[in-house]
């Protein structure tokens, strides 16, 4: 999506979305909000947010976009069109997280009562299965961080947030993304690609695809940690805070055009991801106490809640890749371009570290436990795909 206004088409990025929002002004005229006054605004924002006549799917004003939906959402009558749901708010952290989002101890109090408010963007189905259901299955992994997916970010604690951030995933990309299981940059795709093809090549199965989970931290990367800190920022901080936000983000990106810009989010993205990291950085050390976010503020608030204190290296999701078909070149993610193709099978019920799947790394390694394998053993593991095969023995090695 690079190049367009993001923050309007991530809520946007399905055009049976975009029909339900321009559907609901004959809903209204039909009477479920019979306001005359209510109409007549909701018309007006309609006209502004898809203004271009010859691409009728085309956001043409993100503001007027938001304001659509929040009246959509929150009317008189708390209408809301078929497939959008209301909003869901949680404090996520209430029963506990990883330390490792910031394990600086001042800031655990306000980590604590951290609250976030998510507009569900459909229902994403993932069916519960058993390692044993895969006997005979080859399979490949990669890591996957834990970003959720599936949701739009509106709220944190009392702040709402004046731009939607699309959380688009992590571990649940592949439900809620038709075709695909797994998207990153172009080489760690075509990695697992070219194992792929390997595989059904030696066996004739499409391998599965079982992504291990990542450290608190691996979401960083991902637009949408930076993004939730300069939303917030945005959202949150006065015109002195802001002065002085844009004047330290001009020392790393120049032609910055300031918090206030509809392409601020895309100066972001495009930024070097060593620029991305110290920005990051530079709004927890500096604003985080000036009415801004802070870094593990922002980790946890686009994280899964499922994940906030599942162990690194763990399996959560199984899919299946498409061995015979071609990478995808536009994945429509943000941070990571292209794809793998293929679909999401299932959410494993079992909980095992992928190390437990993969006896020949571990004889290799010489790892202890596989159950609990060391950090030295887990950044061994991102430097590259690896396969296995789901057999009788290494069912049995696991106690079934």
């Amino acid at each position: 999506m690079a190049g367009l206004l993001d923050d309007a088409l991530e809520w946007m990025q399905s055009p049976e979305r975009t029909q339900q929002l321009q559907q609901v002004g004959g809903a209204i005229s039909g009477g479920l909000l019979n306001i005359q006054s209510s109409k007549k605004r909701f018309d007006e924002l309609q006209a502004q947010a898809f203004g271009d006549p010859k691409n009728p799917l085309k956001v043409t004003d993100p503001d007027a976009l938001n304001q659509l939906t929040e009246m959509t959402m929150s009317g008189p009558m708390a209408f809301a069109p078929v497939g959008m749901t209301k909003a869901i708010t949680q404090n996520i952290t209430a029963k506990g997280f990883d330390p490792r989002y910031d394990p600086r101890a001042l800031e655990q109090e306000r980590l604590q009562n951290l609250t976030t408010t998510v507009v569900p963007r459909g229902n994403i189905q993932a069916p519960e299965t058993s390692i044993v259901d895969l006997l005979g299955r080859p399979f490949i992994t990669s890591m996957a961080d834990r970003t959720a997916a599936g949701v739009d970010l509106t709220k944190i604690n009392d702040v709402d947030l004046k731009r939607l951030v699309s959380l688009l995933g992590g571990q649940d990309y592949m439900f809620e993304n038709p075709g695909q299981v797994w998207a990153s940059a172009g080489g760690p795709v075509s990695q697992v690609m070219k194992q792929a093809q390997e595989i059904k090549s030696l066996t004739g199965q499409n391998p599965l695809y079982i992504p291990w989970r990542m450290a608190p931290s691996g979401g960083d990367f991902a637009h949408m940690t930076g993004e939730t800190m300069l939303n917030y920022a945005q959202s949150n901080l006065g015109r002195a805070e802001k002065k002085n936000l844009n004047s330290m983000f001009k020392d790393y990106i120049p032609d910055w055009k300031g918090i206030d810009s509809p392409i601020s989010y895309e100066q972001l993205r495009q930024a070097p991801t060593s620029v991305r990291k110290v920005l990051l950085k530079q709004m927890d050390k500096n604003f985080r106490n000036e009415g801004g976010l802070s870094l593990g503020e922002a980790r946890l608030a686009v994280s899964d809640p499922r994940q906030l204190m599942a162990q690194e290296s763990g399996i959560q999701n199984i899919g299946e890749i498409f061995a015979d078909k071609p990478m995808i070149m536009q994945s429509g993610h943000a941070s990571y371009p292209t794809a793998i193709p293929g679909q999401g099978l299932g959410t494993i019920k079992e909980k095992h570290s992928i190390f437990e799947l993969l006896p020949n790394l571990v004889k290799e390694r010489g790892i202890q436990n596989p159950a609990a394998p060391s950090q030295t053993d887990i950044r061994a593991l991102q430097m590259k795909p690896y396969s296995g095969t789901i057999t009788e023995k290494l069912l049995r090695s696991l106690g079934y």
